[in-house]
């Protein structure tokens, strides 16, 4: 199934709802509290794994933020909320100096 779809996790199968087809029977706690132990250790895991996605990508965005900032000082942007201020700025700051190479190019004549 597409997890794109909200709230697709939620839907309860007969493996979510712990369905077994084999009938209630005395000392089954046990396989029970087996299943329940992995299935919690399993759950810590992956909630270990989101943590780190999470400190990542928020580690990720500081940096963006950072170089957005950099380029903004660089154009002149006053308004970094909107794109359209960007790109109007763009246009408007078109007074940024060549670079000339500081020596004369190399050419080199290349007979076939």
């Amino acid at each position: 199934m597409s997890q794109k779809i909200g709230g697709i996790k939620k839907i309860k199968t007969a493996q979510k709802a712990k369905l077994r087809s084999k009938p209630r029977v005395e000392g089954q706690e046990y396989l029970e509290l087996y299943l329940m132990t992995k299935e919690r250790s399993r759950l810590k895991r992956y909630h270990e794994v989101i943590d780190d996605t999470r400190l990542t990508t928020v580690e990720e965005m500081k940096e963006l933020e950072k170089e957005y900032a950099k380029l903004e000082r660089r154009a002149g942007v006053n308004n970094p909320g909107s794109s359209t201020d960007v790109k109007a700025a763009a246009v408007v700051s078109n007074t940024h100096k060549k670079r000339k190479p500081s020596r004369p190019m190399k050419t080199i004549a290349i007979d076939y």
